[in-house]
């Protein structure tokens, strides 16, 4: 048994393409439909045509999940232009979106987790093309998402992440996740940083060919997207201009998220036994660089804001994230899932609880293993090579959240600002941290009770800001530190010319 999914965490990751008598080629597979480029009516998110799912790839689902779907669209009329598909490598796909009300202008787009090229439809794309901004978007050369499948079934079981909670006796069922980052091939996080630049210069290039050279380039992404947007600026500033970005995960051989998530994994299942009461349980987590619990009033099915980070989410958003990153950056990291492997429900709270798993289950196909792994010498060595270093080259505008209960702003935002001052590059960097911000905008919900509200405003208004920075000689207050905010205005309110 086999079904298309998505996973919907941060982890949030080819085709010939023509328009009006051009071409462009490449040298990846076409997706799983017959969509071609070319002039569309209309480029929105739900008009704009996209491929159909199939195979864990699903670029609709990509972009709901990002996405609160009360949130009001920015682009309120059609707007018509071109779309290019196109690839430049194998399982690499983009798409390239050009309004034919152009300002000249082109704005490169990171993807968060191992989505597709179409994820950020809903997220960035309408505010920019409502703008007039062209926009360019690729999958980092993730082939596909998450497929769902039975493990027995898998091609190769020890690669797949084990359900091992029994949500829907999904881990009865025997479900896991197959990950499109890790296998058939591993798609290293070096990778991503190559294919954002590589993005960004094919978009120019593009561009440059058929219409006229952009007189701005910048640069936008959410979480691991928000990522590649601080590589991008650090390694190659001479192709943009400046870049907005938001819940950026930070990547340090010190410090990652694979150093603090499994401390929250160790600790959880005591919370959560507990009621979401334990104070030890609690304080541990703390002490790892998480905000305090959000107690949900929503009813039973979101009593806590750490529990839908946990296992409140069938996407698992902090266990998947250790099994999958950790095999994707640790070359001393293993898992072993026999076909033939179970997994026994936990008795006291098999949906909310890991299981046990049988005799031959190793590495991190054991959630033990997952709440106990410390990265290798090798790991820290390897993220050494795409670590952030906060050599900043153009002026870069960060949002995170105080209720981020994943990439938390103590364990990300906080050590980028001072990687940054560190590299002497403070006075090109602002920091925001939104009041009742989180990860995840669907959980903002009002009926789940947890008072949050959406980051989207924010990344806006941060796109705005450098936009100001970049073209209106502003230069805001507070370069180098750390801003609360509470309102989107708040951010480009600070924007003052320079006299």
């Amino acid at each position: 048994m086999r079904r298309s999914h998505f996973i919907a965490g941060a982890t949030a990751l080819g085709l010939a393409g023509c328009t009006s008598g051009s071409s462009t080629s490449g040298t990846g597979p076409l997706p799983p439909s017959g969509v071609g480029p070319g002039h569309v009516a209309d480029l929105r998110w739900h008009f704009a045509p996209v491929p159909l799912t199939g195979n864990g790839y699903d670029p609709a689902g990509d972009a709901a999940a990002l996405i609160l779907p009360t949130s009001p669209s920015p682009a309120t009329s059609p707007i018509p232009g071109v779309q290019v598909l196109g690839s430049y490598a194998t399982d690499e796909r983009y798409v390239l979106r050009i309004p034919n009300a152009w300002n000249g202008k082109l704005v490169v787009i990171g993807t968060p987790a191992f989505r597709s090229e179409f994820a950020n439809d809903g997220i960035w794309q309408d505010f920019l093309l409502a703008g007039g901004y062209a926009t360019a978007c690729s999958n980092k050369g993730i082939p596909f998402n998450a497929i769902a499948e039975q493990w027995p079934a898998s091609p190769n079981s020890n690669v797949n992440f084990p359900i091992c909670y029994d949500i829907a006796s999904l881990e009865t069922l025997k479900f896991s996740y197959r990950l499109g980052a890790i296998y058939p091939n591993k798609k290293p996080i070096a990778g991503w940083n190559d294919d954002f630049y590589q993005l960004t210069l094919t978009a120019k290039n593009y561009l440059t060919q058929f219409y006229h050279a952009p007189t701005r380039t910048y640069a936008v992404g959410t979480s691991n997207g928000g990522a590649q947007v601080r590589s991008l600026i650090e390694q190659h500033p001479e192709v943009v201009d400046g870049g907005a970005e938001v819940e950026g995960v930070y990547w340090s051989p010190n410090l990652s998220i694979l150093d603090y998530m499994p401390k929250f994994l160790k600790w959880m299942p005591q919370y959560v036994a507990s009621g979401f009461t334990d104070p030890v349980a609690a304080a541990a987590i703390i002490a790892a660089g998480y905000p305090a619990d959000v107690k949900g009033t929503g009813g039973n099915a979101h009593p806590s804001l750490w529990f839908e980070y946990y296992a409140g989410q069938v996407s698992f958003y902090t266990d998947l994230t250790v099994f999958a990153y950790a095999l994707l950056v640790d070359p001393a990291a293993t898992s072993t899932l026999p076909p033939t492997a179970t997994f026994t429900p936990n008795p006291v709270n098999p949906a909310r609880l890991p299981g046990t798993p049988s005799a031959g289950v190793s590495g991190l196909a054991d959630p033990v293993a997952r709440q106990n792994y410390v990265p290798s010498a090798a790991a820290r060595t390897a993220i050494n090579a795409f670590r952030h270093t906060g050599n900043i080259g153009k002026p870069l505008v960060s949002v995170a959240g105080n209720a981020d209960m994943f990439v938390t702003a103590a364990n990300n935002a906080t050590p980028y600002l001072a990687a940054v001052n560190a590299a002497g590059k403070g006075s090109m960097y602002w920091q925001y941290i939104v009041k009742g911000g989180t990860h995840v905008d669907t959980f903002a919900d009002p009926t789940w009770g947890y008072g949050l509200q959406p980051q989207l405003g924010f990344g806006w208004a941060a796109f705005n800001e450098v936009v100001s920075i970049v073209e209106g000689g502003a230069h805001p207050a507070g370069a180098g530190t750390q801003q609360t905010v509470q309102n989107p205005t708040e951010i480009h309110a600070k924007a003052r010319a320079v006299r």
